[in-house]
């Protein structure tokens, strides 16, 4: 019994001492190989991003070794398009690089130009054409109203609808021959909103509807006749 715990003794002891031998040379070995430098760097997911800003930041890595390769060490999001990146290293020489990008809400426009507002609410400033537009900034609305407009544009849907205007303290959408008048506030507007198709149909002609103050709606125009 003794001989067999001092065997065992052994064995392990022996089982450590090239374990500590070994692995700074394999390891070594690893990072010093040719074998393992990298040969191709693959880029995907790049939509709105600068891809040849991306491509020549890391062509610069080729020849690293594999193991080594390190994308922390690069400002990727300077580029206010892109969210984050992810890296896969390919055995025994490829890195692929899968780009994720803020994805943009609605594009609106005001006095310093086109900006997309991001489901994140990143504000990124982009050239467009008036004619793509369908939000516009006639005053200076404040961040919190404005990320609560996001809200409201996201959750009622707004996307379908051919012109939106942003005051200072409400905004107007404009909806074929009427308009829709509402305030900041996500909660009161919403649900005073659900309520606009039965509104509509009790009118033959309707010059707008007004949801700016919680808990009612103003309406001008003209009812049916049978109310």
């Amino acid at each position: 019994m003794i001989k067999f715990y001092l065997k065992a003794v052994f064995m392990i002891a022996m089982l450590l001492l090239i374990a500590f031998w070994a692995y700074p040379n394999v390891k070594e070995m690893i990072f010093s190989s040719d074998y393992f430098d990298v040969k191709n760097i693959e880029i995907s997911g790049v939509i709105n991003g600068n891809g040849e800003r991306l491509k020549k930041m890391y062509e610069k890595h080729l020849g690293e070794n594999l193991f080594k390769f390190d994308v922390r060490a690069e400002k990727i999001t300077q580029d206010k398009w892109i969210e984050r990146v992810e890296i896969k290293r390919i055995w025994p020489s490829t890195v692929k690089i899968i780009v994720y990008e803020n994805k943009g809400l609605f594009t609106y426009k005001n006095r310093n130009g086109c900006f997309v507002y991001t489901y994140n609410s990143k504000k990124i400033q982009v050239s467009c054409s008036e004619n793509d537009i369908s939000v516009f900034m006639k005053d200076t609305v404040g961040s919190s109203y404005l990320e609560n407009f996001a809200e409201i544009y996201k959750k009622g849907s707004l996307n379908n609808y051919r012109k939106i205007v942003l005051k200072e303290s409400y905004f107007t959408i404009y909806k074929d021959s009427y308009e829709i008048k509402g305030s900041y506030s996500p909660d009161a507007f919403l649900k005073a909103y659900r309520l606009k198709d039965f509104l509509t149909k009790r009118y033959s002609s309707l010059e707008y509807l007004d949801l700016r103050v919680p808990e009612k709606i103003y309406v001008k125009g003209v009812l049916n006749e049978t109310g």
